[in-house]
């Protein structure tokens, strides 16, 4: 059954005719960038539309070494600056020998080398702080792979998130469809002023409907998600 179901969406119904189903214009599998243990998740988001922090992996350990190494940076600034000067009064001094500028030039381009060092393990911590982190804004919590407390490693699904700000309906034409797709009408469930505009046209074969081609129609707004529609390319008999 669940076969047949499937072909119902890929094979025209008659000659221009089609069945699609209304889906929200994006979904999206979030996935784990770090590993870590789920310190902050709350199961009740499930089925949801949520605009906040959803899912925090702990990261005790990295923002305690980001607050050390941002110490060590203003300290480390405040010696390049004291060797810059110190340099800059013996540079040009005839009377200092050239083993003793290069020495504090030397002394100078270390410090400094220290500091870009820093600075990118500061930038790795932020991003390793940032991708623990999953914020949400304004979509709809589909599902939930893990719980709070779970271990997970990179790559592991966490949430799978919808946008329900427009709607997506996606067919698979034969090549005669396809060729007219652009400048015939377009009626879906008989209505010709439905909203929808297209968005993709493929120019291949899809690679599981192999002699069929997709083609994408969006819409902005609310819809009802998950109906069954028919569209039709032409003018309806």
């Amino acid at each position: 059954m669940k076969q047949l179901w499937i072909l119902l969406f890929a094979i025209p119904l008659l000659a221009g005719s089609y069945k699609a189903k209304i889906e929200p214009i994006e979904k999206v599998t979030i996935s784990a960038e770090k590993a870590g243990r789920i310190v902050t998740l709350d199961q009740s988001d499930e089925l949801k539309t949520v605009d906040k922090t959803v899912l925090v992996i702990d990261h005790a350990l990295e923002s305690e070494e980001l607050a050390n190494d941002k110490t060590k940076l203003k300290l480390l600034e405040n010696q390049i600056m004291i060797k810059q000067r110190q340099y800059n009064r013996i540079k040009d001094l005839k009377g200092q020998s050239l083993f003793t500028k290069e020495r504090y030039l030397n002394e100078l381009l270390a410090l400094k080398l220290q500091r870009e060092d820093l600075k990118n393990r500061i930038a790795a911590l932020e991003d390793t702080i940032a991708k623990k982190r999953i914020d949400v804004h304004g979509k709809y919590l589909k599902k939930l792979y893990v719980r709070k407390g779970a271990y997970v490693g990179p790559g592991a699904k966490l949430m799978d998130l919808e946008d329900l700000s427009g709607s997506r309906i996606i067919l698979y034409l034969d090549a005669g469809d396809l060729k007219k797709v652009q400048n015939a009408p377009l009626f879906i469930d008989g209505k010709r002023d439905h909203g929808y505009r297209i968005e993709k046209i493929a120019r291949t074969t899809d690679a599981n409907y192999i002699s069929s081609y997709r083609v994408e129609l969006v819409k902005k707004g609310e819809a009802p998600f998950g109906k069954v529609v028919t569209v039709r390319i032409g003018e309806e008999r």
